[in-house]
Formats: structure tokens, sequence, C-alpha cells
């Protein structure tokens, strides 16, 4: 459930830069022979991704099995600026000052502190970086050279190149328009899919960095784990 809500969090982040639409991996269609190319397209959503210093995003976020059973449905809202991103829903909120993570989970009242690798690109460690690595020689995964499209949108399937990660495919939505990321659908090696459709997207002036950092006067009564 943990591992659950952390992907969440980071699947949120890398579509918070983008407003929501509506495609799943059951409906998309093949593109012209003229549409641009994955790579190119890929070029232009990192620097359209670049534009924006500091955003605050509500979203909605739904689970489901590979039956079509709903597992989970829930909304909330993430502050992202720079390496520093902060989440909170009803389950779970997560800081990030850039150093080091906080995953509080309030069902259990447990706070584990992490470590953040900047450096590193992978999808759960710096979604940041994930999404800006995409298209570059530092990124973990393959994609078609054929984009698809769905509902006015481009859509790009990336494949892990990593065989032990736990997911097989995740699917990358890109406005037509704005060049930005509009959804996110990561299918699990079991089937199940998880789905976040953006509701609104504000550019921000920005934070101070105690915005991004747990608040050491609500670690009272919890049990904390520190792994850094």
């Amino acid at each position: 459930m943990r591992y659950f809500l952390s992907l969440f969090v980071v699947l949120f982040t890398l579509a918070a830069f983008g407003q929501g639409a509506d495609f799943s991996i059951y409906n998309v269609s093949s593109v012209a022979k003229d549409a641009p190319t994955t790579t190119d397209l890929l070029s232009k959503m990192r620097a359209a991704i670049k534009q924006h210093s500091a955003i605050e995003v509500t979203f909605n976020m739904s689970a489901k099995s590979a039956q079509g059973e709903i597992l989970g449905e829930f909304a909330g809202i993430v502050q992202a600026q720079g390496n520093a991103f902060k989440m909170v829903n009803p389950q779970l909120e997560l800081f990030c000052d850039g150093k080091s993570k906080w995953i509080l989970s309030t069902e259990i009242d447990e706070l584990t502190i992490f470590p953040n690798d900047t450096s590193d690109t992978d999808l759960v460690e710096n979604p940041i970086g994930f999404l800006t690595s995409l298209g570059t020689q530092t990124s973990s995964y393959s994609y078609s050279a054929r984009l698809k499209e769905s509902n006015g949108n481009w859509v790009v399937e990336l494949i892990p190149s990593n065989k032990k990660m736990p997911y097989k495919s995740v699917l990358v939505g890109i406005d037509k328009s704005s060049n930005l990321p509009v959804k996110i659908e990561y299918t699990s090696k079991d089937g199940s899919s998880y789905v976040v459709v953006i509701k609104s997207f504000k550019p921000s002036s920005g934070w101070p960095e105690s915005n991004f950092i747990f608040p050491s006067s609500r670690m009272k009564g919890l049990v904390v784990t520190d792994l850094r």
C-alpha cells in the first residue's frame, strides 16, 4: 500500500504540468505520417515544462484492477518548485525540499524520511528528473518512434529498460497545442492501472523552502523512521 501511494505521488507530479484529458491505453490510435517524431515532441515537452518555475495543481487519481474493478479514488493538491514538491491527499502527505523526502501515512501516523538524489532520473526517486530526461541519454525508458493520439492529444508509450521495475509501461499524454503533459497512465505487470487527471493548473510566484520541509512540530506522536 505504501509503494502504491508513493508511486501515485510520482505519477501525479509528472502529470502536474498540464491540463486533464481523456485517454486510455484501450482507445489510442495511430497518427498520420506527417506527425512530429517522438524525439521532437519530447524535446518540446521538456522546454514547455521548464517555462514554469513553480506550480500548484489540483487532481483526481483512480486505480483499477486488470478486471476493471475500482481499487481506489481520491483528490488532492500538489505544489512543485524546481526539485522540491509537496503533495497532500486524505491518505498521504509528501514533502521534498530537493535534499530529503518526508512521507507521512496519515492512516497509521507513520513518517518515513528518505534522501533525495537529484541526479537520479528514476520514476520513483526523482519524478521531475524522470520527465525532463525523456528523450535524452539519461532516460531509463525507451519509446516508440511513431506517436499515437487520443482525443486531440499525442500519446507516448514508455517502456522501462529495467525489467525489475514493477510496471510494464507508462503512457504520457501530451497536449498538441501547449506540448505539456496532460495525463499519465501507469500499467503494472499484473495488469492493474493507475491514472492521474489534472483538474486545475496554476503557475505560482513560488514558496519559501520551509513549505517543502515536514514541520518538526508535527512529529510528536508519529512513528518516525529516518533512512537518510
